[in-house]
């Protein structure tokens, strides 16, 4: 069962009471999740594209800039070498779009996910080769493909590298300095030896930022580059970047083109999807994104370039319903994926280890990360899921952490023993001899040092608030503080003796909880997903008593929209 603690920060919320034009519910909001800087918090009070940031403070931006204008001129032919996740797909975009409104020498590359990995792979590079490519322009990867740029410049092409991943360290006792590959010019926000105020833009927003210092250059149609935020929103969003700074101008000016696209591709997407109310965060991360991301899982990421790029209009629904069939199937397989490594939790009774880590040979490898953090967030454990890979008596696979457990760190005590490894705090990949997987539970398990208190999921309140005064115009106000996301997640409130009036378990798997919650002669809806657990849990302590008895709840004051009408619903999140 996880803690329960209400946020105290009276001083952050003092500190934001002294900004012009910000309520109180905002003040308390922005406090409690530590954003008290003047300018950030500017941002969520007046959001304006004129409060980006300039790209030319990054470093080699001018040089790149440079250096792409003068290819232009001598016609030699440019191409992106991108990523096969969502964010990759919509850096691809950004760059494709962006450059091709000047120059039309423009191809690109991904690689194939279980077939070449991640990163550009050598058979990529030589291609380029062979097709007289003069330039290459990597984004979301080549921060760390030291070998790759090197074989790039070797065989006498260009290459400048666009990423936000983190940049290898190196640290001799005295000072840390940074390791960058050899590339011509190389673009990164975490680079240390520049001023850019803002480390957190996802690739997307690299590549957005590349385009604009190019527009700026050469004094280009502001409102078509604008246009190309549709793409950065989507990357932001999916890429779980934090929804702070300027990620969150671009996910809000996104939003603002995405809801009046004339790109046929993502509205057909949505057709396919039957998605028809307003596009917001929600939309780009269960809906546009997984759509997306499913092709470079089970089969390529450049079906998704495709449908963006395509014109016709008959080939764009055959290949947005292609899309939309192979997440149905991506689904299908995490939840199959899923119920088997349950299994095998319990079985085992891994879910007594400081960290899990399950094989199971059957899974898709290219779904080994969504299965681990769905068994991540069930048993609240660090969790590593490994499958067979194309190569014999050889795993891969994926973990996901939680926050008192660095799962990169922590697994690269043991690297030494993989064929391959790489990752960050949060989550990792890696690939592993069968005979080696007991060892390397075994060796996690006996290095953990997780304290009973870092097992135990925590939820942050915002304050507690009497459900018979909350109001619809109460969610109105909280809606538009959207979007929310990582470093401004959703605000939610606490209550306490709130009785259940009535309670049903609805959906076609019968896991979704709907109840009706009185207090105060006032009764609400609320409604919780994957709700199984909880339902057990109800019967066990109130038997058939349930009706009538009394809970404390964590809650988010949601808007329900149906046949025109719109109503106050609750979105619960714990009870006890």
């Amino acid at each position: 069962m996880a803690n329960w603690f209400i946020y105290n920060k009276k001083e952050n919320y003092k500190e934001n009471l002294k900004i012009d034009g910000i309520t109180k519910l905002t003040a308390l909001i922005l406090a409690n999740r530590d954003i008290t800087d003047p300018s950030t918090v500017d941002m969520f009070v007046r959001p304006d594209l004129s409060k980006l940031h300039d790209p030319f403070r990054l470093k080699d931006m001018d040089k790149a800039i440079d250096l792409i204008i003068k290819t232009m001129q001598e016609g030699g032919e440019i191409r992106i070498f991108g990523d096969y996740d969502q964010d990759g797909i919509a850096s691809v975009m950004t760059l494709l779009d962006g450059l091709l409104y000047y120059y039309d020498a423009i191809s690109y590359d991904i690689p194939h996910r279980v077939e070449e990995g991640y990163g550009m792979s050598e058979g990529m590079i030589e291609k380029a080769k062979a097709d007289g490519v003069s330039l290459i322009i990597t984004c979301d990867n080549g921060i760390t493909g030291f070998d790759q740029v090197e074989m790039i410049k070797s065989l006498g092409m260009k290459v400048i590298v666009t990423d936000h991943h983190e940049i290898e360290k190196i640290n001799d006792g005295e000072w840390v300095s940074q390791k960058l590959p050899n590339a011509d010019d190389v673009i990164n926000p975490k680079r240390i030896d520049q001023d850019y105020p803002f480390k957190e833009l996802c690739g997307a927003g690299v590549c957005f930022k590349l385009i604009t210092a190019l527009y700026q250059k050469l004094d280009g149609d502001m409102e078509y580059l604008y246009g190309l935020l549709e793409y950065v929103a989507m990357g932001t969003v999916c890429d779980m970047v934090s929804l702070t700074d300027e990620n969150r101008i671009f996910v809000i000016e996104g939003l603002k083109y995405l809801n009046q696209t004339e790109k046929l591709g993502i509205r057909a997407i949505l057709d396919e999807a039957s998605w028809t109310n307003e596009i917001d965060e929600y939309t780009l991360g269960f809906i546009i994104g997984p759509t997306m991301n499913a092709t470079g899982r089970l089969s390529s990421a450049k079906d998704a370039i495709e449908l963006l790029m395509e014109e016709d209009i008959d080939r764009i629904y055959e290949l947005a319903k292609n899309l939309v069939n192979l997440n149905t199937e991506r689904k299908k397989l995490t939840e199959e994926g899923f119920e088997k490594c349950v299994a095998i939790v319990e079985a085992n009774k891994y879910y007594n280890d400081d960290v899990i880590v399950v094989f199971e040979p059957s899974i898709n490898e290219s779904i080994c990360g969504i299965v681990a953090g769905r068994i991540k967030e069930k048993y609240y454990r660090p969790t590593i899921i490994l499958s067979a890979s194309s190569i014999e008596d050889l795993a891969k696979g994926s973990g996901r952490s939680i926050d008192p457990y660095n799962i990169h760190a922590e697994v690269s005590k043991f690297a030494d023993k993989l064929e391959s490894f790489g990752g960050h705090p949060m989550a990792c990949g890696l690939s592993i001899k069968y005979e080696m997987i007991d060892e390397l539970r075994d060796f996690l398990n006996a290095n953990a040092k997780l304290r009973p208190a870092d097992k135990e999921k925590v939820i942050n309140i915002d304050t507690a608030i009497d459900i018979s005064k909350l109001s619809l115009e109460f969610a109105e106000s909280l809606d538009r503080l959207k979007p929310f996301g990582k470093d401004f997640e959703k605000p939610i409130f606490a209550d306490k003796g709130v009785e259940i009036s009535d309670l049903q378990m609805i959906g076609k798997d019968g896991k979704t909880m709907r109840l009706k919650l009185t207090k105060n002669s006032t009764s609400i809806n609320a409604i919780k997903f994957n709700a199984l657990d909880d339902f057990n849990y109800l019967n066990e302590k109130y038997g058939n008593n349930v009706i009538g008895s009394k809970i404390d709840i964590v809650y988010y004051p949601d808007i329900n929209e149906f046949r025109g009408n719109r109503t106050l619903q609750l979105r619960l999140i714990d009870m006890r």
